[in-house]
């Protein structure tokens, strides 16, 4: 592993905005990846997406109709163009800083240069899709259904998030319900609300509020967050218009029928006070552990055991392509990029000493896979 020349790679990768919404700054991040695989002799397939999206990358060392394996990364960060000339790349101690530099442009980077580095041998005996996708921040909605069939060859998927900074590797997520929910009263004088007809879409939009938050459950492990509210011009005037975003969060699939159990009963009683309501609706099923993925877990552990370099698995509650993926069939390792943390924040690091120890895991988790241990 070529620690500096992976260091200034991931500079360059850094300092070159890749927001989201960018996506003249994500497809300079995926030229610099088609280039370098197809240097490597790969098959480098683009697909175009939506106009506001970049360019999905799946490059594959041969086209097969079954995967061994399939590496996942994103390209597209949280932050706003511009951001990377404000507060560029540096290195403080054992920390790279920057934007995006640990979600996740540096699991990015360390799976082309496991590709670049792998072994003749295991090349010839694992067929390996390795995939850049450019909007997993807003959910994968233009990539999935590209990236998905590739997931449904594949036995197994290495997804390279950031590794935890305590050295856990992530074999189980949460699953989401997200809903943009606008409201849609009527105005009026609110000096005269008993005789005009007018209807506060911001009281009905309190309401929502208050009944959503009540569903949050520590017993349960589901949290709900009302992360945006906005509505209405004047005090004077009653609203005649508002809007929520809520993001849920939950361990139990059976969580999401309570979820939308409550919208549709507080949908039924807007209609009652006379707001109309409109919802959108995205999220992501949770990633459990099925008793495939146990075994696979436990002969890892034995094999990393046996390397010298013992390996921890854990469960977050973010949420990945993993969510996505582990729905289609296999067996799913996430957070296998190297340590780091304060992901979507001006602090956001990555622990350079991780480099190597994830670059070695992943290596031999490789091999094992070509039968070569």
């Amino acid at each position: 592993m070529e620690l500096k020349e992976y260091l200034q790679d991931l500079e360059y990768l850094v300092n070159t905005d890749s927001c989201s919404d960018d996506p003249e700054g994500l497809n300079t991040v995926a030229a610099f990846f088609a280039d370098r695989f197809a240097g490597l002799g790969w098959n480098v397939h683009k697909y175009d997406l939506a106009p506001q999206s970049g360019t999905l990358l799946v490059c594959t060392n041969r086209d097969a109709e079954h995967y061994d394996v399939m590496l996942m990364g994103h390209l597209d960060t949280v932050f706003a163009k511009g951001t990377c000339a404000r507060r560029p790349f540096r290195i403080e101690g054992n920390k790279a800083l920057g934007p995006g530099v640990g979600d996740m442009k540096q699991g990015c980077l360390l799976m082309y240069y496991l590709m670049k580095d792998l072994p003749e041998r295991i090349h010839e005996k694992l067929n390996i899709a390795v995939v850049y996708n450019p909007d997993e921040e807003i959910g994968s909605r233009y990539s999935k259904d590209y990236y998905l069939p590739y997931a449904q060859k594949a036995d197994y998927a290495y997804l390279y998030e950031a590794r935890a900074a305590s050295g856990a590797y992530c074999t189980e997520r949460k699953g989401s319900v997200q809903l943009t929910v606008t409201f849609q009263g009527v105005a009026g004088h609110c000096g005269f609300v008993f005789t005009n007809g007018a209807r506060s879409a911001i009281s009905e939009m309190a309401r929502w509020i208050v009944a959503l938050d009540g569903l949050q459950s520590r017993k349960r492990n589901t949290s709900v967050n009302v992360g945006v509210c906005s509505g209405g011009t004047k005090p004077n005037v009653v609203a005649d218009s508002a809007r929520i975003v809520v993001d849920t969060r939950f361990d139990d699939p059976t969580e999401e029928d309570r979820i939308l159990e409550t919208v549709a009963q507080l949908e039924a009683q807007a209609r009652e006070h006379g707001i109309g309501v409109t919802i959108e609706r995205r999220g992501k099923k949770p990633w459990v552990l099925t008793e495939k993925a146990a075994a696979y877990l436990e002969h890892v552990t034995a094999i990393a055991d046996k390397a010298g370099m013992p390996a921890v698995f854990k469960a977050r509650g973010g949420l990945s392509d993993a969510n996505l993926i582990a729905q289609y069939g296999p067996v799913c390792i996430d957070g296998m990029g190297p340590g780091g943390g304060d992901g979507h924040s001006p602090e956001e690091y990555m622990l350079i000493d991780t480099v190597s120890e994830t670059y070695d895991f992943s290596m031999l988790l490789l091999s094992d896979l070509a039968g070569l241990l």
